[in-house]
């Protein structure tokens, strides 16, 4: 069983979390360790300039995931014990959200590959069609885990959650994509 820990720094093969994406991992026993940088990546798409503080964890993706991981996907635990995450819902229920990707889309995604999610900062996350409530950028709504695979649903504030809230949004939604910028808070996994 690997270690879960924190720590002051860590390898991205590219430098960058949302684009260090590996076969095999650089080292094996970083798996599951979770780091805190301040980004150097802009989302302009939604107004977010760099250097905005972003916690990041190492796991690898399931090779049995149905739909490979992408912008703004909602990850769900798929074994807690060995840091092994899926787009797939139903493996461990709606409430084992284990954080969201950030890799930009069109980039390849082997199954298997050992990459970061992010669990706390801002990050886009990718809404169902239709979602509960529009996001503006003044309505600031709960982000929930919806019952879409890899996808994520919004309710007004106040409203009594379901399920583990994601964050709160920050922005409109891009309708293109169906993606909004969100604050993201997802509970690290010990």
């Amino acid at each position: 069983m690997q270690a879960n820990i924190t720590q002051p720094g860590a390898y991205f093969s590219t430098g960058d979390p949302t684009t260090s994406i590996e076969t095999t991992p650089y080292a094996p026993g970083m798996l599951g360790s979770s780091v805190t940088v301040k980004s150097e990546r802009a989302i302009p798409a939604a107004g977010l300039p760099a250097g905005r503080i972003r916690t990041w964890q190492y796991v690898q993706g399931d090779s049995s995931m149905a739909v490979a991981p992408f912008l703004g996907a909602v990850m769900w635990w798929s074994n807690k014990t060995n840091y092994l995450v899926t787009t797939d819902l139903t493996v461990m229920g709606r409430g084992n959200v284990a954080g969201v990707c950030q890799v930009p889309a069109g980039t390849p995604f082997p199954a298997g590959s050992f990459f970061w999610i992010q669990r706390q900062g801002p990050g886009l996350v990718k809404l169902v069609n239709g979602e509960a409530s529009t996001p503006t950028a003044t309505n600031a709504l709960q982000v929930i885990p919806s019952a879409t695979s890899g996808k994520a649903d919004t309710m007004a504030a106040g409203t009594a959650a379901t399920y583990p809230v994601l964050g709160v949004t920050m922005a409109a939604k891009n309708a293109g994509d169906q993606t909004v910028l969100v604050s993201l808070d997802v509970p690290e996994t010990v």
